[in-house]
């Protein structure tokens, strides 16, 4: 064993430089190999990075929110409906105080008519009343036409809506409106009189209403 250490010294300070410039040669070798490793990792991360961009924390609850948002905020995935119009229900009044119902409206049976001896549907509703007597708007609207007759007297066309508009029938001439005249619920427009296509059933009021220019059941629309 001292043998062995003796000729491995005697080989070391024999041969101490070509070692040494050896040894720094492998350093500097492997130094070089590391720093390249080291720069071709790091330029192939950003690329990737470049590609594909990294999301930042507060991108995901920025998207969220904005889902959340076009959701209507409640993050429900149903959109929020329409509101609805509200329609306004109309409730006419009736053409005069204690108004009493004659002859009321029917398409589906035939009632006697005393004036033609005929049997026939009746659409509309005839109220009793007394020579003169005033007849009241059943709602606001705008007289639509005035027209004299030999049949039915004088007669009004109220126009309630777009669709709807009430006749008078058997009113004396010399009305309170004209054509173009907005008239409020309860206004006087005319006064009762006795007309020759219902002559046999004596003085009162036949009122109609005309929906999208069919006749109706008035009665849909009095009060209860």
């Amino acid at each position: 064993m001292r043998t062995f250490l003796l000729r491995a010294k005697h080989f070391f300070r024999r041969n101490i430089y070509p070692i040494t410039v050896t040894f720094c040669t492998v350093l500097v070798l492997g130094i070089i190999t590391f720093s390249a490793y080291a720069s071709i990792k790091e330029s192939n991360q950003e690329l990737a990075q470049t590609n594909n961009p990294v999301i930042s924390e507060n991108e995901p609850a920025q998207k969220e929110d904005d889902k959340t948002t076009e959701m209507g905020g409640s993050g429900s995935t149903q959109k929020p409906e329409a509101t609805k119009p509200v329609v306004q229900q109309i409730v006419f009044d009736k053409p005069f105080d204690n108004a009493t119902v004659l002859k009321d409206y029917t398409d589906s049976s035939l009632v006697y008519d005393a004036t033609t001896k005929l049997w026939c549907t009746h659409q509309g509703i005839d109220y009793s009343a007394i020579e003169g007597q005033e007849v009241k708007s059943v709602y606001d609207g705008v007289i639509s036409k005035v027209e004299s007759t030999m049949m039915y007297g004088t007669i009004i066309y109220l126009k309630v809506s777009d669709e709807l508009t009430v006749v008078f029938k058997g009113l004396a001439s010399g009305v309170s409106v004209k054509e173009g005249d907005t008239v409020k619920k309860g206004q006087i427009i005319g006064k009762v009189t006795s007309f020759l296509a219902e002559k046999a059933e004596g003085i009162h009021l036949h009122l109609e209403v005309l929906k999208a220019g069919k006749l109706v059941n008035p009665n849909e629309y009095f009060k209860k």
